[in-house]
């Protein structure tokens, strides 16, 4: 899994270690000249190269993370696995929002989560209308459907597919929120539920109101099969954390009541 996340919080600590080691490396490889052969300039040119080309080397490793920095993100999820969840979970200290579909694939870990937690005063999950006309244009999405395409041209074997793959998530939905209904936190008020009517290009989750795992849903992809950006609230100027923050304010205001 560390090879499948970028993160901006170990990257000095990481590029202070890669430089001394480098620099030690070089050191030792430079001097095989002068011990073997006692060619003091030969290694001394040697070493100079290769002072040369660690920052290239450096810069080519850590490209990626530069990026991150440029864009205003904490990180990034090559593609984000389940198993990430609870670690995610842990980190809330008082209030977590979720949008998305159905959330069944993380209901599990939620729930165990929940039983565990009490220090959260507040879990807001934002779901799909299992009803919405958005929920068939999110499934063609995910079947590889561009979203320009007109969902009534399709032939009909693909249109089955769609329809009975609706079907099969309305289901999930109707379960998904059966089950939240049932945990402890919406029994004593702590859990809301809202349905929202739109096409999303992405799920979130909100961590205290300053923190944001966005997944990104990719067209012919299911949604833990995507990347995720990991975003931060900065107190000082505006960020990328404000108009997804925006987003979900505003979802959460059009959904009406809690269910």
């Amino acid at each position: 899994m560390a090879k499948n996340f970028q993160s901006i919080k170990s990257l000095p600590k990481d590029i202070i270690i890669n430089l001394v080691t480098s620099i030690l490396g070089s050191l030792l490889i430079s001097s095989i000249p002068w011990f073997l052969a006692g060619k003091v300039r030969l290694s001394i040119l040697l070493f100079g190269l290769l002072m040369i080309a660690i920052p290239y080397l450096l810069f080519t490793k850590y490209k990626r993370l530069f990026k991150l920095i440029k864009a205003g993100m904490d990180g990034y999820y090559y593609s984000f696995d389940l198993s990430e969840n609870r670690k995610i979970f842990d980190e809330t200290q008082s209030s977590f929002c979720y949008l998305g579909i159905s959330s069944n694939s993380i209901l599990e870990d939620f729930r165990k989560w929940t039983d565990e937690s009490t220090s959260i005063n507040k879990y807001l999950f934002l779901l799909m209308d299992p009803e919405s006309l958005a929920l068939k244009r999110q499934i063609a999405y995910e079947k590889g459907i561009s979203l320009d395409t007109n969902i009534s041209s399709l032939n009909t074997q693909l249109s089955q597919i769609i329809e009975h793959e609706v079907e099969v998530e309305k289901k999930r939905i109707y379960s998904a929120i059966e089950v939240l209904k049932n945990l402890l936190p919406f029994r004593n008020g702590k859990l809301s539920i809202r349905l929202h009517k739109e096409f999303i290009p992405w799920w979130m989750y909100l961590l205290d109101d300053k923190k944001i795992y966005l997944g990104i849903l990719e067209k012919g992809k299911r949604g833990q099969d995507s990347p995720a950006m990991v975003i931060s609230k900065n107190p000082d100027y505006p960020s990328p954390f404000d108009p997804f923050k925006n987003t979900w304010d505003r979802m959460w205001a059009d959904a009406g009541k809690d269910i």
